[in-house]
């Protein structure tokens, strides 16, 4: 199925985030959407599946002109969106997601479960998904979650399916089989719309690539006729300068204001020992389930450890809560951005300044809003965060801008040590870009970081020291200069 797009726009409260957008994608092809967060790639993709809808221009399929007005509509004309957060019903058997919408029964309403659950197992079957169609969704893996979205898509008889961001969340080895399926649907003449950060994954897996910038479609290229740089030019509007390893005057001294000692918790981590200097940034570098966040949490009471010490100053410390650890010094910078960083449906004032509540109220406990947003105001113009004002919601924002957020209200906790996990997971090389100044600002200024990466190349260029950690123990700990992926590779596997 073809499709197209002429003059698509769309506005927010008078606020243009999307102009005249002509495009067009052809059956068979992987057509990758590129750009800075809050360019306009999610909006696009939502207007094409339903769930905004255009305030300007035309949607063409097999060019009939259509109007997607519910994603029902979009599904029923062949469009599937993928998001990048499964959207899955857990306490539901895997067939029954599949099937969700759209599950056949006799003229009494009676399900005909026979057939739905041995059509749900075709349609895995076809693409390699080795999964009884009858277990509960409960504990499957996300990268399962994601196939099985995939295969209801299958099951509508989508002609075009739309992912955003559907690597974001995977291993490396879970990202080559979700491609080993794109590449059969498009062998199949599907359409699919890839979106994606990571510019290696788009080279891998696209034939063309449109990049967005402010809301605007800069252009549209082949893969093979435009470089990384290119890109990342049209993406941003400028060059991004590589990031080097920045030293600093804390560095020079012992002054270790963490020292943690053979810290254990039972099938999670054992003999955990390190420490952290001032101004330090200290990477944790390993495969998903290695322990990285479980010692993390640990450090900052969102978990209990069984056996060990934490030394903070010189004081054995235990944080039996976060609250306690707030208290000390330490912030936390979650991994799952929307589940544990940030409260979705408040506003970002209210979001930025929720760690500090003595900060913005008065001896009876009343909030001064003046105060809120003169802080807030601050930290959007300290760290660029695009919004239309402090009362918007935070989850109308883009995930970079999330992210911004999110360390906003930790650092206006003051903290000492700042523990990041996965700080710049699903936002755009210029968020990163900017996120990596911040870091090695903080670090400047004395703060202590524990950095958590999947990415090497972030790890690399911004640790002064990278532990390596495998099933639970850490198998390395390397200078920056002695580090390299390829070694680091091999104390995470070996």
């Amino acid at each position: 199925m073809d499709l197209k797009t002429k003059n698509i726009g769309k506005s927010f409260s008078g606020v243009n985030v999307l102009r005249k957008v002509d495009f067009d994608l052809k059956p068979g092809e992987v057509h990758a959407l590129v750009g800075e967060n809050g360019a306009g790639k999610s909006t696009f993709v939502k207007i094409l599946s339903g769930v905004y809808t255009p305030t300007d221009g035309d949607i063409f399929l097999d060019q009939n002109k259509v109007d997607i007005t519910s994603p029902i509509i979009a599904q029923n004309n062949g469009v599937s969106l993928i998001h990048q957060e499964p959207q899955s019903f857990s306490h539901l058997s895997v067939a029954e997601n599949i099937f969700m919408g759209h599950m056949e029964g006799n003229n009494f309403s009676r399900v005909k479960w026979q057939d739905i659950n041995k059509k749900s197992n075709e349609i895995l079957n076809s693409i390699g998904l080795k999964i009884d169609p009858k277990i509960i969704m409960e504990g499957l893996s996300i990268a399962d979650q994601q196939m099985i979205e995939i295969a209801g898509a299958l099951s509508k008889n989508s002609k075009i399916l739309i992912m955003d961001e559907p690597t974001s969340p995977l291993t490396p080895n879970e990202v080559g089989k979700l491609f080993e399926i794109v590449n059969k649907l498009k062998s199949n003449g599907m359409a699919i719309i890839f979106i994606s950060h990571r510019l290696e994954e788009i080279r891998q897996i696209s034939d063309r690539v449109t990049i967005f910038r402010d809301g605007d479609l800069i252009t549209t290229k082949k893969i093979n006729e435009v470089s990384n740089e290119e890109i990342i030019k049209f993406m941003i509007g400028r060059n991004i300068e590589e990031t080097e390893i920045k030293n600093n005057e804390f560095l020079k001294n012992d002054d270790y204001i963490l020292n943690v000692k053979n810290l254990s918790l039972s099938k999670k981590f054992s003999d955990i020992s390190f420490n952290l200097k001032k101004g330090e940034i200290l990477g944790f570098a390993g495969l998903v389930g290695a322990g990285r966040t479980e010692v993390a949490k640990s450090i900052f009471g969102a978990e209990k450890f069984d056996n060990g010490e934490i030394i903070y100053n010189g004081q054995k410390i235990i944080n039996n809560s976060p609250n306690e650890a707030i208290k000390k010094g330490f912030a936390y910078v979650p991994e799952d951005r929307k589940q544990m960083g940030i409260f979705g449906p408040v506003a970002v004032e209210d979001n930025v300044t929720s760690a500090v509540p003595k900060d913005i109220s008065n001896n009876i406990g009343l909030i001064n809003s003046k105060i809120v947003s003169s802080i807030t105001n601050d930290y959007i113009k300290r760290f660029n965060i695009i919004l239309t004002s402090g009362r918007q919601l935070i989850e109308e924002l883009s995930g970079g801008n999330q992210q911004k957020c999110i360390i906003s209200k930790w650092l206006l906790s003051k903290p000492k040590v700042l523990i990041l996990d996965e700080p710049t997971r699903g936002v755009d090389v210029g968020v990163k870009s900017e996120m990596y100044e911040i870091i090695n600002q903080l670090a400047n200024d004395g703060t202590a970081i524990i950095l958590i990466s999947s990415e090497l190349p972030e790890i690399l260029s911004l640790s002064h020291r990278i532990i390596v950690m495998r099933e639970g123990k850490i198998t390395k700990i390397l200078n920056n200069k002695d580090a390299t992926q390829e070694n680091i590779m091999s104390y995470a596997i070996n």
